[in-house]
This record gives structure tokens, sequence and C-alpha cells, in this order.
């Protein structure tokens, strides 16, 4: 609607000045390299065969008019400001791990912290990820994913899990909304209390498609991108 446009061109705006002074180099999506593209709003815990994992938090954004799409650009042709923005948020994710680390008592790392800007017709899709060390415990030959995810979790928006290529879930609790052989899906607003996913060797499969979710430890996933770069979230 016309007077939805003046606020998102606003807040495009805005986050251009911000990002002028402080937001990343990769152009491609953080989780395409194993296979995985997000283009919907979404937090992705997308795992790799040694209990490492590749996580991301998507936020899109309505780019409708000429100069929605002229401001979202600009941003993402600012290398320095991106990549600043991505060391905030591994630095988040980092303080995360670590108390993660002293509940579970297994050495995680967080390394690698990326952000990408992408169009889809009229959508802007902003994705920061990060690999995390250490995030699934592993059992023989079966990994197990839980903290820090079981306690202070919340989701404002779909949460998926992605197993390794060659593996599968064998278990998922609570039970998914949505659920493959190798990813599983809770719709946003779920809980997560004795959250558990066990992903273990299956048939060779290829991971891939499109899943979605959200991120809400100690500050919920619209509030950390939003510190991040300086504007609300508008759009799905």
């Amino acid at each position: 609607m016309a007077g939805d446009r003046t606020p998102r061109v606003a807040a495009l705006v805005a986050l251009a000045v911000v990002l002028s002074t402080v937001g990343v180099a990769a152009v491609a999506s953080p989780a395409a390299a194993s296979g995985h593209t997000q283009t919907e709003s979404a937090f992705v815990v997308d795992l790799a065969e040694d209990g490492s994992a590749t996580v991301s938090l998507t936020v899109t954004f309505d780019l409708t008019t000429d100069s929605e799409r002229q401001a979202f650009e600009a941003l993402r042709e600012n290398t320095t400001a991106r990549q600043q923005r991505a060391a905030q948020f591994g630095t988040r994710m980092d303080a995360i791990a670590a108390r993660a680390e002293s509940d579970t008592g297994r050495e995680m790392a967080v390394r690698d912290p990326s952000i990408a800007f992408a169009t889809r017709n009229d959508t802007g899709v902003v994705t920061l990820a990060v690999t995390w060390a250490g995030l699934a415990a592993e059992d023989g030959d079966r990994l197990v994913l839980s903290e820090p995810f079981t306690d202070d979790f919340a989701v404002d928006r779909p949460f998926s899990v992605v197993a390794p290529n060659g593996y599968q879930i064998t278990s998922a609790t609570p039970s998914p909304d949505g659920q493959t052989q190798t990813d599983a899906t809770w719709a946003a607003g779920s809980t997560f209390e004795n959250f558990e996913v066990t992903v273990a060797p299956g048939e060779e499969t290829t991971t891939g498609g499109e899943s979605g979710p959200g991120f809400g430890i100690a500050v919920g996933a619209v509030s950390v991108l939003a510190a991040l770069l300086g504007i609300r979230r508008f759009g799905r």
C-alpha cells in the first residue's frame, strides 16, 4: 500500500546512513557453499559431518519502489560497512557459543562471519552467517544437536535444521511442523523445551532447497539484525 512505502524508504535510507559510517563482502548466500540457499526470512542450522554448522539468519525486506531498490543496492555496495556488521554478528554468536561451551563442556568456536545482500523480484534478502565449530555433539556415527537451543530459545520465524550430505534425521524433539529425510522445520512461535535433533548416516542425498528459521537466545532474531543494521525489519 502507498501509505506503507514511505516508512520503508525511510528505513532503508536510515540503514544507508548507518552503514556509511560503520555493514559485507560476500555477494552470494553464505549457506550456498553447502548447497542450501535461503531466500526467505528464516534461521537455519546447516550441519556438517564433523558436528560444525553454518548458522545463518535471513531477513527479507520489501523493495516495491525505485527508491527502496536504490537504497538497498547502495547498502550492498558498501563493503566496509558490511564487513563491520558481519564482524559484530560473529561477536554476538561467539558469546552465545561461549555460554553453550560452558554448559556442555564441549569445545566450540565461531568463525568466518559473513553477510550477504541479494534481491529476488521485489524482495531484498539479507543473510548473516557464521561457521560454528562443535555445535553438534558426536555420538558414534551420529550427531546430536541440543544446546544452545534447548532452553532460552524462541522463534519469531521458521527455524530449520539441515542434515549433512549423506545423513538423515532420525529423531527430532519437539515434533517439527515440517520434515523430510534431510531437514526439519519448526514454525514461527514454536517452543523448544527439551529440543534435540539426531542425524545419522543414511542414503547419499544432496541437501538444498529453501527452508525457514528464527533465533532468540537472550535476544530475538529481529532485534539481533535490527541492532546490527540499525533499522527495523519490514516485509516478511
